[in-house]
């Protein structure tokens, strides 16, 4: 019969306990003679033995000792083989068969990040660096464009466009207020390209979804830009309906 190496770990004498069983020969047996088990222990292979002896020990350990202890015995063989010896060494009987440690878990006193999802971490957040720097370029860009709209159509297309753009980025970064933000500048392109159906969806769809938020949610800057750019609405709308155009007249000096 083989040996068997139990890990209990558990908060308390009432809480769950998770065990880790780990397998060896009776004999001495070389270290590379160790294979791994679909289990994720360590199986050598078994020899006849008439006695079946029990060991039980005891100990209290961290929490968080006691994960990298679990995770070393099923990482490192030679680990398992010396942490039988040591518990081995400490009984009375020379024909162990099963040892049981009783692993008493204590609460951590401080929590430390996982090592492996720290980068995981570090790209999300190096991501969303990325965006808020794109996000920023185009602001700046969108708004020169927006600026020439009223004077030049191709322009008022042109911020479209880049709302457009900052919109689908601002479904990536979740932020909901940035993305009413984008549908008032898109807004702001429809009503240049005379377009102000889609203008007044867009800004009483923003407005009501702002408005429906708690006192506290409330994004004030983004009510504010509803009601300038409504303002903006009816201020075009009213001279396309009275045929009014506005003239640029620009005066350059000739040189001689």
């Amino acid at each position: 019969m083989g040996r068997q190496l139990v890990i209990l770990a558990g908060y308390g004498d009432n809480s769950s306990l998770e065990s880790t069983i780990l397998k060896f020969c009776n004999k001495n047996v070389r270290e590379d003679s160790i294979r791994n088990t679909d289990e994720g222990s360590f199986q050598l292979d078994a020899v006849n033995d008439d006695e079946n002896r029990v060991s039980t020990c005891h100990l209290c350990l961290d929490a968080h000792v006691a994960s990298y202890f679990r995770c070393e015995l099923l990482r490192s063989r030679a680990f398992a083989r010396q942490v039988w010896i040591h518990f081995a060494n400490q009984s009375s009987s020379t024909h162990l068969t099963t040892i049981i440690v009783q692993v008493s878990l204590e609460p951590s006193v401080r929590y430390y990040m996982d090592q492996r999802f720290g980068p995981q971490i570090q790209l999300l957040v190096n991501e969303r660096i990325e965006l808020d720097h794109i996000m920023s370029c185009l602001s700046t860009l969108g708004g020169a464009f927006s600026s020439l709209g009223d004077q030049l159509i191709d322009c008022a297309k042109a911020a479209g466009k880049i709302s457009f753009q900052q919109y689908k980025i601002a479904e990536k970064l979740c932020d909901p207020v940035t993305l009413m933000r984008c549908q008032l500048y898109l807004a702001i392109s429809f009503i240049q390209c005379n377009h102000f159906k889609k203008a007044r969806i867009v800004i009483t769809s923003v407005y009501r979804a702002i408005k429906s938020r708690p006192e506290g949610l409330q994004e004030k800057r983004v009510i504010s830009m509803c009601l300038g750019i409504w303002a903006k609405l009816k201020y075009h709308w009213h001279l396309e309906k009275n045929n009014i155009k506005l003239k640029y007249i620009t005066e350059t000096n000739k040189c001689d």
